[in-house]
Formats: structure tokens, sequence, C-alpha cells
């Protein structure tokens, strides 16, 4: 009995395992199939989509036939050839059976997969597909459903105002650039038009009668230039020519002369262009501009006070020209002893002009008022914290060489100026006058130099010394090699950056020997100092070059320390690069700045805040953490995005934006990526940027350019403004409208980023 219950049950084991192994080897469970919708319209089609895992990473091919003509596309199969093409307009699709190497608009292009027959019937890979056609797909994995969508970016609404239609089928025109203005100014001779018509359409666009130079026809994008004369109103008509009809549009530019001499009756001086036009603050031996435009061939004139003597001006051809009949008087006034009131009085003084001709006379005083200054200095400086400086923290060089009469000056005084540098928190300065809202002050030297009165706190005048550099020495640890410099007090300095080697330049320091130097030592090949020669104060000259390519630095005050701090570049894991790096992502423009006009309804704001969001999410999924400057339409102080970097303690700041040609660009020719970097050390980070996104995308390389922008203007974290492309371009901007584009864009910047940090653990 034992006997036949053990045979049983192993009987019973025998057929259980046959059983398993019969449903594991032969049993194929039913699959829902995935389903397919075009514009949110599902396709009933016996034709299944197909999942293909032969590859290492699954390839998704649909009926290449009813997803093209469900598009509105044509398609003709060419049997003897072995080749579909779909079509629509002028754009076409050419895919051999079984070749990856297929034709898009008579342009190569090699897919991860081919077009395969299937049962009687033609796949199409789906990702390769869609991007040639200039559609979005998305698979939504909740419902098992592929999802085909027309981008809409492309066609934006119609210009009722400005279209003006022969045809009651005309198609859609839109003309994003020169803008609807009566007239619209432009400062150049050659200017670019650009705008879309109808995507995928048989449409062609005129400029002026002559057909444009650059047309999409998947996105119906157009890019032309157009040639124009200076000194009038010139007429520009933009036509769309279809079957049902023609669309037209009209957009009248004017190039102003650069100068024009008012009508010699009446006699007249201009209301806005006189000098000085704010109240100036002046000492010994300043030199002060007075000038104004008015009625030609007269006798000028100017005083300072009420009771002065007249001072006779010279009549110039134009401002800042030589001697002649133009209208534009200059006179420049310089300062002595004897000008200066007694005391400590400081007196404001009217300046007035005259204008004689035929016994004809008209007099005026100026907006801009004059005090000379008794004592020196005339007042004791100290910069703000950082968050208070905002748009108006630069240091400006004033160039009292040149006279700016066409356009106004900071504080009115008519000399142009330039940045310098941003402030330095907690930096003091002598001032030695003013101009308008912007106090001069001194830093060494026979230059003048602006501070906007907001940026900087007055100072009792016994708090400023002249600083002397007492002490020197610096310390090193895995992360930097931090320097510190002691001084009486705290002084201007600007840097000089190189990969390896930093200097600074101490403005207005006292003479000396300067501190004694320590030994140069483990990472640092050298240091120096080199202190002012001359008498009073001069400037001194600190350096330092390491052993490594810094990724950054930094300065900062302690008190009356002077802090420098070089950092050193760092490892990433080579499988997980990303893995806990803290990244900036800023999304360029926002709000009330919409950046670059783009030919439809898009304009930069919206593609980069595109490209930035799916580059968030891929940072995110490869471990970063990311944070926004902006996740959604609003705008953000240009000066707030970079305050997040020390917040945040980030390793990475990612500017991102898409370009616009400057006036007389040949834009039809100019475009492509475009990565700008502030310091030396970020350089490494823009080749690299730029070499992977080329790769990457298939938009061109434009170049990397060093450029002193405030956004990026952090140099103690890797930081770039990457430029994605041009908005107004047919090439580029086919992909910087596009999502999928948008999406494309996101991943190369993402590589780019990875194969920056990889290659620091390789330097």
């Amino acid at each position: 009995m034992k006997k036949a219950i053990i045979a049983i049950l192993t009987i019973v084991f025998i057929l259980a395992v046959l059983v398993y192994f019969f449903f594991f080897f032969f049993y194929t469970p039913e699959v829902e199939p995935i389903g397919l919708a075009v514009n949110n319209e599902g396709i009933d089609t016996p034709s299944p989509v197909i999942v293909d895992l032969d590859d290492e990473t699954s390839i998704i091919y649909i009926p290449a036939l009813e997803v093209s003509e469900k598009l509105g596309f044509e398609t003709v199969w060419y049997d003897q050839k072995s080749i579909l093409v779909v079509s629509l307009g002028d754009f076409s699709l050419e895919m051999p059976l079984d070749n990856i190497t297929v034709s898009v608009n008579n342009l190569e292009e090699k897919w991860e997969a081919p077009l395969k027959m299937i049962e009687d019937t033609l796949y199409m890979p789906l990702y390769p597909a869609v991007r040639a056609l200039g559609v979005l797909a998305v698979r939504n994995e909740e419902e098992n459903l592929i999802e085909i969508k027309t981008p809409q970016a492309f066609d934006p609404p119609p210009e009722n105002e400005t279209s003006v239609k022969s045809a009651e089928n005309g198609p859609l025109l839109h003309v994003a650039y020169p803008p609807a203005a009566d007239p619209f100014y432009y400062y150049g001779e050659s200017l670019f038009v650009f705008g879309t018509t109808q995507s995928f359409a048989r449409v062609d666009v005129q400029v002026n009668g002559e057909p444009v130079e650059l047309l999409d026809r998947r996105s119906g994008n157009f890019l032309t230039m157009v040639e124009f004369p200076r000194g009038q109103e010139f007429l520009i008509t933009v036509e769309a020519v279809g079957e049902g009809g023609k669309t037209r549009i009209e957009r009248t530019v004017l190039y102003p002369e650069w100068w024009e001499a008012m009508a010699s009756e009446p006699l007249a001086i201009h209301s806005l262009r006189v000098v000085p036009a704010e109240k100036q603050v002046l000492r010994n031996g300043d030199l002060m501009q007075v000038a104004f435009q008015g009625s030609p061939g007269g006798r000028a004139s100017y005083r300072v006070g009420n009771g002065g003597e007249w001072q006779q001006m010279l009549e110039r051809a134009y401002p800042g020209g030589p001697a002649g009949n133009g209208g534009i008087y200059t006179a420049s006034f310089r300062v002595s002893s004897s000008d200066i009131p007694p005391g400590s009085m400081d007196i404001e003084l009217p300046v007035s002009v005259m204008l004689e001709r035929n016994g004809e006379q008209i007099s005026r005083t100026l907006p801009g008022s004059v005090v000379f200054l008794s004592s020196q200095p005339y007042k004791i400086l100290e910069v703000r914290p950082e968050e208070d400086l905002k748009n108006r923290g630069w240091l400006y060089t004033v160039n009292t060489g040149q006279l700016q009469l066409v356009s106004s000056t900071l504080g009115g005084s008519g000399y142009p100026t330039s940045v310098v540098r941003y402030l330095v928190e907690g930096t003091r300065y002598r001032a030695t006058g003013a101009f308008g809202d912007y106090y001069r002050v001194d830093i060494g030297g026979s230059d003048n130099y602006l501070v906007h009165r907001s940026t900087v706190r007055e100072l009792d005048l016994q708090d400023m010394v002249d600083p002397v550099i007492s002490s020197l020495n610096y310390e090193e640890d895995d992360r930097m090699v931090r320097v510190r410099l002691g001084s009486s007090e705290r002084f201007h300095f600007s840097p000089e950056d190189a990969v390896s080697s930093l200097a600074l330049n101490f403005y207005g320091t006292a003479g000396g020997t300067g501190p004694a130097l320590p030994a140069a030592r483990e990472s640092v090949r050298n240091i120096s100092y080199l202190p002012y020669a001359g008498e009073g104060t001069g400037t001194s000259r600190f350096s330092i070059e390491v052993d490594y390519a810094m990724i950054g630095f930094k300065t900062y005050w302690e008190g009356n320390d002077l802090l420098v701090e070089l950092y050193k570049p760092f490892t990433s894991d080579r499988d997980k690069p990303l893995e806990g790096k803290v990244i900036i992502v800023d999304p360029g423009h926002g709000g009330v700045d919409t950046g670059a006009p783009g030919p439809g309804k898009l304009n930069e704001k919206d593609v980069v805040l595109g490209i930035s969001l799916y580059l968030q999410q891929m940072l995110e999924e490869a471990g970063a953490e990311v944070i926004m400057t902006r996740s959604e339409d609003v705008e953000v102080n240009l000066y707030d995005r970079p305050e997040k970097i020390d917040r945040f303690n980030a390793d990475l700041f990612i500017s991102i934006h898409a370009n616009a040609h400057a006036a007389d660009a040949p834009a039809t020719e100019i475009h492509g990526i475009m990565v700008l970097y502030n310091y030396a050390h970020n350089e490494k980070l823009a080749d690299i940027m730029l070499e992977t996104m080329v790769e990457e995308t298939n938009i061109p390389e434009f170049r990397t350019w060093r450029r002193n922008i405030a956004v990026i203007r952090h140099p103690h974290v890797p930081s770039v403004l990457i430029e994605a492309g041009y908005m107004m371009h047919p090439h580029d901007n086919w992909y910087l409208l596009h999502p999928q584009g948008q999406s494309d864009i996101a991943a190369a910047i993402l590589k780019g980023i990875e194969n920056y940090f990889l290659a620091l653990g390789d330097s």
C-alpha cells in the first residue's frame, strides 16, 4: 500500500513538472495590442504596432501607408525599386526597403532601422520616421497607445489686420519680422525678413517679387534678406501663393539718417540734444563738455553762472567731427582754482547757451547745472551688499576724449562709457565728483570711473585710509588652494584669469616692499606680489600659478582680508557621472521678456523653457539635483538667476537661449549652435558642450565665444550660456520649435554635461 501511494505521488509530481514545462515553453499569454492615434483620432487598423525585441533596445514599427495617409501625406510604392515615397507639397521622404539610408528632401540620413515588409504590410520605424515627417510621437504607457500629432506651432493664426488677400482661399501667411509698425525703424542697410506659411503645403513665398532664399516645406518657415536705402521709407511686400489664391502682407521700414540737421528757420535750440543734461560735480582740473544742436550757420556761446562771461563755441559738421556748418556747437570748459568758491561752499551754478544769427538771438539754460568742489575727496563710498546691487552693480570707465550728443550718456555728461566689471561688496572708493546719479570715483591712475549712487553708501571721510597689504599666506586641501591677503582697507581689484593661474590688480594701494611671501609647495607652482613702487597710492599686482586646471575661482572679503580660492577638478563615477550633482538650469527670458521672435507664435522664451524642462527631467533621471531659475512663463530678474549658485552650492550653471541675428548680419548664412563663456577655465566646458551638441543633433556648429555676460559672471562654478540655434533660420528653428527637436537638444546638452564631468577626472 505504501509503495502504491509513493508511486501515485511520483506520477502526480512528474505530470506537474511536465505541465509546468509545457506552459513555460509553449504557452504565450495574450498581450493587448498597442493602439495608434493620429491627432487624437484613433486608427482602427488590421496592421498592428510591432515591437522588435531582437536588438538591445526595442524598436517600434508602425504601418507606413496607413499612418502617412492619415497625416495627410501622399504615398507611392515603387515596386520595381522597392522604395516608398511619402510626400506633401515639395517635401518628400524616400524609404528604400531594408535599407537604413533614406532621403529626406533629397538629403541622405541613416536611420536606426529600415523600412520592412512584414506579412505583406510595409512597416516604418516609429521615431526616425516621425522626426523626418515633422510630427511628434509619444508612447502613452497607461493607455498602451502610440499618439502621433502634427505640431501646431508652425501654423499660427492669420494676421487679419495686416493680411490682404487677392483670393478668398489664400494660404496662411505670418510675417514675424519686420514687425508691424508705421514705419518700423531699423538701423542697417540689409534687413532679414522671416515668418511662416502653411506647413507641408504647395505654397511659394516671395518678398518684393523675389523668391525667398530659404523655405522649409515641412514647417513653412522662410527667411530672406532685403537691401534698402537709407533715409527714406521703404515698402516690403511678402506674398504667399498657393493653389487657392494669394495672401499679401506689407511692412514699411525706415533706416533713419544717423544725423539730421535742424532747419535753418526758425532759429532754434534742440530740446533734447544738449550737454550737460544733468548736474555735474567737478574738481579743479576737470573738463566739462558744453554742447547743443541748433539751427546751422549761427554763432554760439555759453556761460557758467548767472554773471559769468559768454565764451565762444565752435560749430561742427556732425557730433565729434570737423568744424563746419552742421548746427553742432561745442566747447570744453576746464575747471581752474579761480572757479572754486572759498571755504566749504559748494554752490550750484546754471549753464546757459546762446545762439545768434543775423541780429536774431535766443538763449537757453541747460538742464545740467554744475558744482565746483571746494574740498577733496568729495565723499567716501562703500559698495552695498550684492543682493542690493542688481542691474546697476557695474563699474564704468569714462572716455573723456569723445563727445556723444545723439544719444544720452550716463549722468548726462556727454562722455561715452563702457563697463569695466561688476562691483564687489564692501569695496571702498574715494569719490572725486559726480555726473547726475553717478559718482565719479578714483581707483588710481588718470582714468575716470563711475558707480551709480544706489550701489554704494556714504561713509565718514575719516573712514578711508590708504590700503596696505600686510600679510600673504595660503593653505590647501583636496578641493582648493585658498590664499588670504591681509589689508588695512578694502580696495578695488580686477582679475586676469588663465586656465591654471590667476592675477589680481590691486588699485589705489600704498607703495612699499609688500608682504613676506610663503614658499611655493604642493599644488602651488609660483606665487608673487609686485607692490606699487611710486609715491602715494597706485596699482599693485598679486599672481599665483597652480599645477592643475581650475574649474573656478572665487574672491571675497572677510573683514579687511581678501580671500582667493582656486578650485580643483573633481572626479565623477564613470557609470553615473551626474549622480549627486547639483545643476542649475536657467531658461532665458520669460514673461514680458519674450526674447528673440520666432517665425510663428512661439518666441525664444517658450522654446528655451521647453528645452529646459526636458533637460530637467533627463538630469533628474540621471541622478542629479536640478534647480530651475524658472519652470513657467514668468519674468525673472537677470541678476536673480545666478544667486542660486551659492544658495544651493551648485556644481554647474547652464543658461539656455536661442539666438537672434544682429542688424546687417547675413542671416541666411549664419546659423548654428554657439556656446558663450566668461572665464578661461570655462573654455573647456564650452568646447565640450559645442562639440557634443553638434555630434548629437542636426544643428551645425557656429562657435564658442568668450563674453562678459552678467548671467555667467560668477567665476566660482563652471558656467556657460548655450545659444541652441537661431530662431529665425529655417534649418535651426525646425528643431527649436518642434517638441521632438527640443527633446533632442536637451539630450545633447545632457550628454555634454556628462562628457564635461568625465573629462574633469581625466585632467
